[in-house]
């Protein structure tokens, strides 16, 4: 859809953000099926599918139903997840492994393929254009919104609904489970109203960054992701990281590149089991009460790099 290493401009007309709140109710329970989706036709859905779609209904209602405006093929769709359906998958190698299928449900099932996941939404709101679902470790949320706006730029849609979803994984270990979705609706680069948004894909070869010029030439390739993606000084740069030397290589270049008036953010500090942390924060600087430019890096451990900066409203 675009090259990874270009800049990728677009403009968000609306935002839809489910997560669970801070703190959680006593019983650990946030999200109503048929309250937010209906009574019929979604109980039997993965949760991350529950969140998705009703982070898409929010998204849409705050567009003014923007994707009316324009032909169903002209719709598409980019999701982001590390782990929208590990569940399933742990229960179905525990089925293998000789629990048998009884704990295994017909109607769930079929989504051990995880873009099923995405295909229900744009089944949903007749997004018939393109269907798009990117896993990569840590980034795979800022992906979407990138290869949504390359697909924008490239005249390939009118609007995309962009971002990501995620739902416990099981098998996380230490790593700190997501649940919830965001999702951004966005329109071509120059469209009227919204807020721009610029992203930026790199891969660090991990094995890179164990020698001096590695480094070096690691920080010189964040500082030019930063430059693209921030024509103006950001207010706040909030970094995603994994504590990996890969990702802590990326943090040392973009505190280097950030000025005097840049206020740089761990942002999380442990380990997400999910994509969901760099999409969050973004949102939130979408925010009205956020007026000032603000970018998000996040960076893994595999190599992974993506880079998201809000222009100033």
């Amino acid at each position: 859809m675009t090259a990874p290493d270009t800049v990728a401009e677009a403009v968000v007309a609306s935002a839809g953000i489910v997560l669970p709140p801070d703190p959680l109710p006593a019983d650990g329970q946030w999200f109503d099926v048929k309250a937010r989706l209906g009574r019929r036709g979604y109980r039997y859905l993965p949760e991350s599918c529950h969140y998705l779609l009703a982070a898409a209904r929010d998204a849409l209602a705050a567009s003014g139903d923007e994707p009316e405006r324009h032909a169903e093929e002209r719709r598409g769709v980019v999701v982001g997840t590390n782990s929208a359906v590990a569940g399933l998958h742990a229960d179905i190698v525990r089925a293998v492994g000789g629990d048998g299928i009884d704990g295994l449900s017909p109607m769930t099932v079929p989504f051990f393929s995880v873009n099923l996941v995405a295909a229900k939404l744009s089944t949903e709101h007749r997004f018939k254009g393109f269907n798009l679902t990117v896993t990569s470790p840590r980034v795979a949320g800022l992906e979407a919104v990138h290869l949504a706006a390359g697909a924008l730029a490239a005249g390939r849609g009118d609007v995309v609904l962009a971002g990501g979803a995620e739902a416990p994984d099981p098998r996380a270990g230490d790593a700190v489970p997501e649940s919830g979705a965001v999702l951004l609706l966005l329109r071509p680069a120059g469209a009227e109203g919204g807020t721009v948004v610029r992203t930026a894909l790199r891969f660090l070869p991990p094995r890179a960054t164990g020698t001096p010029a590695g480094r070096e030439r690691a920080g010189r390739m964040v500082r030019a992701a930063l430059d693209g993606v921030c024509p103006a000084p950001p207010a706040a740069v909030h970094l995603v990281t994994d504590g990996s030397p890969t990702a802590r290589t990326a943090a040392d270049a973009v505190r280097d590149w950030c000025g005097a008036a840049t206020r740089v953010t761990d942002a999380v500090t442990a380990v997400h089991a999910g994509a969901l942390a760099p999409l969050r924060l973004l949102a939130h600087a979408l925010r009205p009460d956020r007026p000032a430019p603000e970018a998000v890096v996040v960076a893994s451990g595999e190599g992974n790099l993506a880079f998201a900066a809000v222009d100033a409203r």
